[in-house]
């Protein structure tokens, strides 16, 4: 059965502004038969979960694209072994007998819909999909080909991320508005139908958010949609199915690939560390003086089977190094402490928070004179804020600003009088949301501008934002080679109640010390720069 996202996370944005009385949104979902694929099917029931949405599987009975011929006999067995361990597009399980409409055209404008989610054939050209329902429609564009295997060309040729977009139809289904397009890590494997997991997930997401958003704005949504730019979106497809000399040659890759990983990987296991060095006012921000040198590895504290995350804090002049520490007997994370001296030494660890689940990412929040913490808490699926005590040894719970949502890397801003709180959803796909509250343990309400990122490539926090010179950065994860991969530094441009930009400046790879695959958290004080990495060791 095909994955479902977690609902909250569609609602969490929306739970302010859904009227109570509105009728709901009629969506049609038009196939080319009455059985959708699987994945269609887990988008009609995660649409059929959500309040205020109505929705129809309409069959369109018109002209349909040409079918090609099969594979040959090599790539037929290589995309039957790989669909009999995952294949969403294969057809849902169970009769369908919702399906509201059967036939032309005619008969799906009279179904009276909100909106179309087209995965049939396309219409004559003639047809506006305008004319078919109030607010248009939208299709679904996998990778950046338009191939009869989907995503064949990223997993062959080892590309880093595959892309899912969704275009948005007015006036032709030849011509399209991108509205959104999600961009996922590759699963490079074997069995490459795998890799459409985490784009089809992001489409059901994008998706769903794009009907509650037409839900709420009606016909001035449609006139924001109008606004962007048109393209063409029927690209020239693929001639035919991948040739057994490409199906051989792909087998051969993906065998050999694979075992040299495994040779490299034996006997050894992954394992984070962190690093520190004195903040002489070099960094990170500026790619043409960027200097790594002079990290010091901090020693792990005995027992310890990974030692991550670190942030820096400083009170009546004594600096303070709070990260994520996993025990060997558990590998449960939990949040430990040490001082760290001006001699380059350090105090023994003491365990500052320890929950009867995963936490991480010690964020540290000066505010009002007070410190306070934002550990990242998704395996308990909620967002606690906690005030010190007695600063760094002893913290208090405050509240829990989100329930019932897993959220990463919770990352709070002061700025002109308004909190700003960067937060990202959890694989298989990950999307950063951007919030603003009155106060550091207020409600929180959608910016605008959320979400500010479907790019794997800048997602999850990496750290507290910073200024310098006058300019104010933001460090994001890039996760697209795997998890915590590097680090990329944001440059925000403009962030207002109402407004957000950023631009990407800097890009970290894990290179600043020998043997390491990744690196995913820098801080900084006036007194000290921290960064972890990650290696594998015997």
């Amino acid at each position: 059965m095909f994955p479902l996202p977690d609902k909250a996370t569609i609602l969490l944005p929306f739970r302010e502004a859904a009227p109570s009385n509105a009728p709901p949104l009629r969506v049609g979902v038009v196939l080319d038969r009455g059985r959708p694929s699987q994945w269609v099917d887990a988008l009609a029931t995660f649409l059929r979960g959500i309040p205020g949405i109505d929705v129809r599987l309409l069959e369109y009975t018109g002209p349909r694209q040409a079918k090609s011929e099969r594979p040959g006999w090599l790539m037929d067995r290589l995309y039957a072994a790989s669909r009999a361990r995952f294949d969403p597009f294969a057809d849902a399980d169970g009769d369908r007998t919702d399906a509201g409409v059967v036939g032309s055209v005619e008969e799906i404008r009279a179904a009276k819909c909100g909106v179309l989610i087209w995965f049939a054939g396309t219409p004559d050209s003639s047809v506006e999909p305008g004319s078919l329902a109030e607010c248009g429609a939208f299709t679904v564009r996998l990778g950046e080909r338009n191939q009869l295997v989907p995503f064949w060309y990223e997993v062959a040729n080892d590309c880093v991320t595959s892309t899912v977009t969704v275009f948005w139809h007015d006036s032709s289904f030849l011509d399209g508005h991108a509205v959104c397009t999600a961009e996922t890590p590759t699963e490079r494997g074997l069995y490459f139908t795998r890799n459409a997991e985490a784009p089809l997930v992001a489409a059901i997401r994008m998706l769903a958010t794009l009907c509650l958003e037409i839900g709420l704005g009606g016909s001035g949504y449609r006139e924001k949609l109008r606004g962007l730019p048109s393209e063409p979106v029927n690209g020239p497809a693929a001639p035919d199915h991948p040739s057994t000399f490409e199906a051989g040659r792909f087998i051969a890759r993906k065998l050999a690939r694979s075992a040299h990983q495994r040779s490299k990987a034996r006997g050894k296991r992954p394992r984070w560390f962190v690093a520190a060095r004195p903040n002489s006012g070099a960094g990170i921000w500026d790619p043409a003086s960027l200097d790594l040198s002079g990290f010091k590895e901090v020693p792990s504290p005995p027992g310890s089977e990974t030692m991550a995350d670190p942030f820096l804090a400083e009170s009546a002049g004594r600096t303070y190094l709070l990260f994520e520490e996993a025990p060997a007997v558990s590998r449960r994370g939990r949040l430990g402490c040490i001082e760290v001296f001006a001699d380059g030494t350090y105090s023994e660890m003491k365990v500052v928070l320890e929950c009867g689940y995963h936490i991480s990412y010690p964020c540290v929040v000066p505010a009002g004179g007070e410190f306070f913490l934002l550990p990242e808490a998704a395996e308990a699926g909620r967002v606690d804020l906690y005030r010190f005590t007695r600063f760094p040894w002893e913290v208090e719970l405050v509240s829990s600003l989100v329930e019932g949502l897993p959220l990463v890397d919770t990352t709070p801003i002061f700025l002109n009088g308004r909190w700003y709180f960067f937060t990202s959803t959890v694989e298989p796909f990950m999307e950063t949301l951007l919030f603003s509250a009155d106060r550091l343990d207020g409600a929180w309400h959608l910016h605008p501008a959320s979400p500010v990122s479907r790019s794997v490539r800048n997602s999850r926090s990496a750290g507290n934002l910073w200024w310098k010179n006058g300019r104010l950065f933001r460090p994001t994860q890039d996760c697209s080679v795997r998890y915590g991969f590097a680090i990329q530094v944001n440059e925000v441009l403009r962030l207002t109640p109402d407004e957000f930009e950023e631009r990407p400046v800097s890009h970290i790879l894990p290179s600043w010390m020998p043997g390491l695959v990744g690196t995913h958290t820098w801080n900084e004080t006036a007194s000290f720069q921290v960064i972890d990495g990650l290696r594998s060791q015997g």
